[in-house]
């Protein structure tokens, strides 16, 4: 039987880089996505994401095509073009609404290439001869200074007179952008149906990925475009206007999702959103996939490891899965630096000791403070601060009234967090977490990671820094009776 000796590794921590489809571990949000029921996916960085939209759109082209990707997107270009008609919350949902349109039409084109049909053609025609490809480049379709309207089954009108194109050239003067961007969509749309039902495809889904590449911070122009893009992706799923099945679908980071506020927020968050968690046994068939990949077919997690215990009768991977935000991309990192250790030693067969746990926590401990950096500095960019508070405690566990006493030395003019909202934000993030009564007169506890819904108690004295940050913040365990 084949040993870690012989993994390369336990793959690449983004799957943008990874052969992930090799080990693609079917979830419950795998089913829900299927079903054509959700508009919205969310979760933190790393939590499987792009793992999904390349599940779908890699192994199913016919119904998902390719994904719409957000990465280089030229936002600025975008926020001119504004509907003067509508509500500051819709202000973006005409010009959101005309891009899914528009790359609806590619997918079908593309897809029905070789089977002709009048709309097919027509729709043809309008990419054609609007970015002289099939498949324009997201970035550039509503960077044109204007479109033509050919091809078209039933031409856009406004008032009763047919449009014969739409100029972009003076977005910010234009009072009926707006009536024109739907008018041209909706034309795009009931073409783009009437192609669905010529090729027999029962549902036609566009995957919206890597929004966070460009929406790490959201001033109120992108936070209204970013419910602009979920409001027209609502709107054209469940519009009942065209005759084949659409659904697009919106993925996002969670802290992005929590920034924006709108009437609707809490109905699509409730109705038709996927939240994206993972818990320990869901974590541990992940890794049990990947290393049967490589290793096998019959192989799992204790074939690969000695079975002893690490300190405090702690088996390995909860000792792994403690020190995670409970994320595919922790664990792959985490189990890669172990993997490294492990393959310096000369044993064989080789398999993971408690020491190659050991060996790799300072190493994993860097990397998981450079992704808080990541998610956090957008938001707070003075948030090692706060980190440094906690650090002059010396031990993982600390007290409120000593954090405050700290960070109020170490606040910098430029920080605009008082202690109190800085501990709100550490918490929010799973830098800490705070000490909460539990049964049975004991104490447990409570990290955000563990359970989103759970909010921040102001009145928490009894504080714990993440043990994933240990190393990085050179802080000793500090045990409490009833924990």
């Amino acid at each position: 039987m084949n040993t870690l000796r012989d993994l390369p590794s336990f793959g690449a921590i983004a799957a943008e880089d990874d052969a992930v489809l090799e080990y693609f571990l079917t979830t419950d949000a795998v089913e829900s996505i299927s079903s054509g029921q959700t508009l919205l996916v969310l979760g933190r960085k790393g939590s499987g994401k792009t793992a999904l939209v390349k599940h779908f759109t890699e192994t199913f082209p016919e119904k998902h095509g390719k994904p719409l990707s957000l990465r280089s997107y030229p936002w600025n270009a975008h926020a001119g073009l504004v509907d003067k008609g509508a509500s500051d919350t819709e202000a973006y949902v005409a010009s959101w609404r005309l891009l899914i349109a528009i790359r609806l039409a590619s997918m079908v084109v593309n897809l029905g290439e070789g089977k002709y049909t009048d709309t097919i053609a027509g729709l043809t025609k309008f990419l054609i001869s609007n970015f002289g490809t099939t498949e324009p480049e997201t970035r550039s379709i509503l960077s044109r200074q204007r479109l033509k309207i050919v091809g078209l089954t039933l031409g856009p009108q406004i008032a009763g007179v047919s449009l014969g194109s739409i100029s972009f050239g003076d977005r910010a003067n234009s009072n009926v952008l707006g009536l024109e961007l739907d008018s041209l969509a909706n034309s795009l749309l009931k073409d783009v149906s009437t192609a669905i039902e010529q090729l027999n495809i029962d549902n036609l889904y566009l995957h919206f990925d890597e929004l966070d590449q460009g929406l790490d911070t959201l001033d109120d122009t992108k936070k209204r475009m970013l419910i602009g893009l979920v409001l027209a992706a609502r709107e054209i799923k469940g519009s009942g206007k065209f005759r084949g099945n659409i659904s697009p679908i919106v993925y996002l980071r969670s802290d992005i999702w929590e920034q924006v506020n709108f009437s609707d927020k809490n109905k699509i968050t409730r109705t038709s959103t996927v939240r994206l968690a993972w818990d320990e046994a869901s974590l541990k068939t992940l890794i049990e996939n990947r290393l049967r990949s490589k290793l096998g077919a019959t192989i799992t997690w204790e074939d690969v490891e000695d079975g002893s215990k690490m300190r405090g009768s702690q088996p390995k991977l909860q000792h792994m899965f403690s020190r995670t935000l409970l994320r595919p991309r922790d664990v792959i990192q985490f189990l890669n630096e172990a993997l490294a250790v492990a393959k310096s030693r000369s044993d064989e067969p080789l398999i993971f000791v408690n020491e190659d746990f050991n060996a790799c926590r300072e190493q994993y401990s860097e990397y998981l403070k450079e992704e808080l950096d990541d998610e956090i500095n957008p938001h707070w960019p003075q948030w090692t601060q706060a980190l440094q508070a906690c650090s002059k405690t010396q031990t993982i566990t600390f007290e409120r009234d000593v954090f405050i006493k700290n960070y109020k030395a170490l606040k910098t003019p430029d920080n605009g967090f008082s202690a109190e909202s800085a501990l709100e934000q550490l918490y929010r993030f799973s830098v800490v977490g705070y000490l909460q009564p539990s049964g049975g007169g004991g104490s447990s506890w409570l990290f955000r990671y563990t359970d989103t819904s759970s909010a921040w108690d102001s009145t928490a004295t009894r504080l714990k820094v993440h043990i994933g940050l240990k190393e990085h913040a050179k802080l000793k365990e500090e045990r409490i009776p009833g924990a």
